[in-house]
């Protein structure tokens, strides 16, 4: 899947215009119309990675659908906090405050390392998933007032090559204590109203309901 091993040169992609992260503060007074999707993310080095020495997961980026846009555009929202040097071994939650409507996977960066030396990124073009403004990596949808929980996003190494993959707890008590630690981070945010509605994938993902 992951066809475009190149080599880092520069900097990540520029800033999102449609999803505003939110941090303690909450929303205020802008969410009146919008959704506000959590999800989370492990930005560390995975080691011993399929064929290679290690692996990090750079950017993650989804559109608004139908998405017009060409490969240079930055994503609607986009997630790439990954250090570049030093690294924690957990996952980092997030709050993003949207448009109704769906997104799809649009953009995605993988950093591989066979060595200190040999170092280079597979980067998945938005051409690669866009196909007629809609999304083959996968999609998620968020209504006006709704607050919805995605998934938790990292690698897995089972292959040679590494991918993206979304985890996720597999039972409401492990979904209520997520969300129970998300609260200490952003107090703003009312847990019993956060819908388990997994972002949609057949390539980075399995299909899954709470029991």
């Amino acid at each position: 899947m992951l066809a475009f091993l190149l080599n880092i040169a520069g900097g990540t992609i520029a800033g999102a215009n449609i999803g505003e992260q939110l941090s303690s503060s909450g929303p205020g007074s802008k969410v009146e119309g919008k959704g506000v999707v959590l999800l989370s993310v492990r930005w560390d080095r995975r080691w011993t990675c399929g064929q290679f020495e290690n692996t990090q997961l750079r950017a993650i980026g989804f559109d608004k659908q139908p998405s017009t846009k060409t490969d240079e555009a930055a994503p609607d929202l986009l997630l790439d906090d990954a250090p570049k040097l030093f690294t924690k071994p957990k996952f980092d939650n997030y709050a993003f405050l949207v448009e109704p409507g769906e997104y799809g996977l649009s953009t995605l960066e993988i950093k591989v390392a066979r060595s200190v030396s040999d170092v280079g990124s597979f980067k998945v073009p938005r051409t690669r998933f866009m196909k007629e403004g809609k999304s083959s990596g996968g999609t998620f949808n968020v209504a006006s007032g709704e607050t919805v929980y995605l998934g938790h996003f990292y690698l897995d190494c089972a292959t040679a090559q590494p991918i993206m993959w979304r985890y996720y707890p597999e039972d409401r008590e492990a979904f209520q204590q997520f969300l129970a630690s998300v609260k200490g981070e952003m107090p703003w945010l009312d847990a019993s109203k956060v819908q388990f509605r997994l972002f949609e994938t057949e390539e980075f993902g399995h299909s899954f309901k709470l029991p």
